[in-house]
């Protein structure tokens, strides 16, 4: 499929790149990382930015790797998922991360930030929206930042923050006018050792361990004015953006984790032998093999289209959401058809299947879960929506 289209010689160069990275330093550590249990992995974090896929997303003028089109970012991503998508969640996460920053900081509040994400001695970052009683609905968080002489003063709690007790600076989303709705949502930039904020333990997860979360709580926190992104009403049309960006990559992810799945059950599939013949050769695992390389192939189109469009400079709300939603349940359904072609073995954890089982999961729920995002289309389909 990927001759398909006329990929440039760049985006073949750096995804080899990619590909060897995935083959050689991330699916090694998967199954070692997610027996330790949230622990951070700092040589692989530091392997991944010596050549540069920590900030391949991020501009050029800031010392990133100018790789900036969506696509290629989607060529990376999957790459590195198919090795180990938690893994590959952090080697990329400064890219994710730095998006408001991009989008609604000023000149000088991009020459302050994002140069140390880019650096030889550069740390992971995180970004703050999911609250616990505000999960997909970002518009209805409760964090509140009110004005202060010099600045604001943040109080609330934060929840299922990536990166959260390793990160360089966190960027936060809070309401500053409850009045305003979603418009009265604003961006701020936190230091980790700003007072009053607490970073609680890493939060105990099904899967994807190698990824860690945090709960994050904000006691008063005093923020100076600079340190709020972007004007009065646009930091929630800035995340709304950054979220069409943010699910057609992760949908990215999950057909890497998808394929890897996919790819290690034809293995089994050919070398297995039941009732004098490979197991392929059984009609029932034959088409649910098929199955998977059908879906696989479906939902990478779905995620190059949204990217393309991206690209383009247009918006790409429904097709993000299209792709993220086909994408995580191809993965489920691919390591599913995994664990069942191997049978008992698929169930032990000297296999790889039952963790890519579970860090398929994920993949249905962050970034908005798939419920949500069928309400998303299912709203572009509607035509009397905005009429009185």
């Amino acid at each position: 499929m990927h001759d398909l289209f006329d990929l440039t010689e760049e985006q073949r160069s750096i995804r080899e790149v990619a590909d060897r990275f995935s083959a050689n330093e991330v699916r090694p550590l998967a199954s070692v990382v997610d027996e330790a249990d949230h622990e951070m992995r700092w040589d692989l974090w530091e392997k991944a930015t010596e050549i540069g896929l920590t900030t391949y997303m991020l501009p050029k003028e800031f010392d990133g790797g100018g790789i900036e089109d969506t696509l290629t970012s989607c060529l990376v991503y999957e790459s590195l998922c198919h090795g180990d998508v938690a893994l590959g969640q952090l080697i990329t996460s400064n890219g994710f991360h730095c998006l408001p920053i991009l989008t609604l900081g000023d000149g000088e509040q991009k020459r302050r930030w994002i140069p140390r994400t880019t650096g030889a001695d550069a740390k992971p970052t995180a970004i703050a929206i999911t609250e616990p009683g505000s999960g997909s609905d970002s518009a209805a968080m409760r964090s509140r930042a009110t004005p202060a002489d010099g600045g604001y003063r943040l109080s609330g709690q934060k929840s299922w923050i990536s990166n959260g007790e390793v990160a360089d600076f966190i960027v936060v989303f809070a309401v500053v006018d409850p009045d305003a709705g979603a418009r009265g949502i604003s961006a701020f930039v936190l230091e980790p050792d700003d007072e009053g904020l607490t970073i609680g333990p890493a939060m105990k997860k099904m899967g994807q361990r190698g990824m860690i979360c945090n709960e994050l709580f904000f006691d008063d926190v005093f923020l100076p004015e600079d340190r709020r992104l972007g004007g009065p009403d646009g930091a929630f049309v800035g995340l709304m953006h950054a979220f069409e960006h943010s699910r057609t990559m992760l949908a990215a992810g999950s057909v890497g984790l998808a394929r890897a799945a996919f790819e290690y059950t034809v293995e089994y599939a050919n070398e297995r032998q039941t009732f004098g013949k490979p197991l392929v050769r059984h009609q029932a695992i034959g088409f649910r093999l098929a199955d998977m390389a059908m879906r696989i192939d479906a939902a990478r189109l779905m995620v190059w289209r949204a990217a393309l469009r991206l690209d383009r400079g247009e918006s790409a709300a429904n097709e993000a959401a299209m792709a993220k939603v086909t994408a995580a349940e191809t993965a489920m359904f691919c390591t599913w058809g995994a664990v069942q072609t191997l049978g008992g073995w698929g169930y032990s954890r000297e296999y790889p299947v039952e963790r890519w089982m579970r860090d398929a999961k994920l993949d249905e729920i962050g970034e908005g879960t798939s419920e949500i995002l069928r309400l998303v289309i299912s709203r572009s389909l509607d035509h009397s929506r905005g009429r009185r």
